[in-house]
């Protein structure tokens, strides 16, 4: 890992922010699609997502955030709101911000997912929600909720 952190702090080898953003948008849609198209026929797709997809995305966050951090005053920059304003100019840290959110968009959507078939929710259903939580994952986890509350008649029914 130290040799990444070299490699992307050093001046003359610096990838860019747009690259690591095309790299993290990759590996969210290959999560995406994996989740949305395969997940009814493969059983080990949420062992996939989390051993492989999600970890990636775990390790591009890491790097970022520590290879970056310290542009912006470190780790303590997170107690203020000017604090996380600065941490949020570093196009890296964005970067590292925006892993971090989609792995756990595709956690939310793994989650919906296997909710779903516990409540006897139809996968024909759960797909659309799917798609709104790529995008929009609290908006997509409140549909679910109000999906599910209509199909259980309960709202704390089934939730974990």
């Amino acid at each position: 890992m130290a040799r990444w952190l070299y490699y992307i702090n050093s001046k003359q080898n610096k990838m860019s922010a747009e690259f690591f953003f095309l790299i993290i948008n990759i590996i969210a849609s290959i999560g995406w699609i994996i989740l949305i198209t395969l997940s009814p026929f493969w059983k080990s797709t949420d062992d996939f997502l989390i051993g492989i997809i999600i970890t990636l995305l775990a390790i591009v966050y890491s790097v970022l955030n520590f290879g970056h951090i310290g542009e912006v005053g470190g780790p303590t920059s997170f107690l203020t709101f000017d604090g996380v304003v600065k941490v949020f100019s570093n196009h890296y840290l964005i970067d590292a911000g925006w892993a971090h959110i989609i792995a756990f968009d595709i956690f939310v959507g793994i989650w919906i997912k296997n909710n779903a078939a516990k409540n006897g929710i139809k996968y024909g259903i759960v797909i659309p929600i799917l798609l709104v939580t790529i995008m929009l994952a609290p908006l997509g986890f409140l549909i679910y909720q109000v999906v599910r509350c209509i199909k259980t008649k309960n709202y704390f029914v089934g939730l974990c």
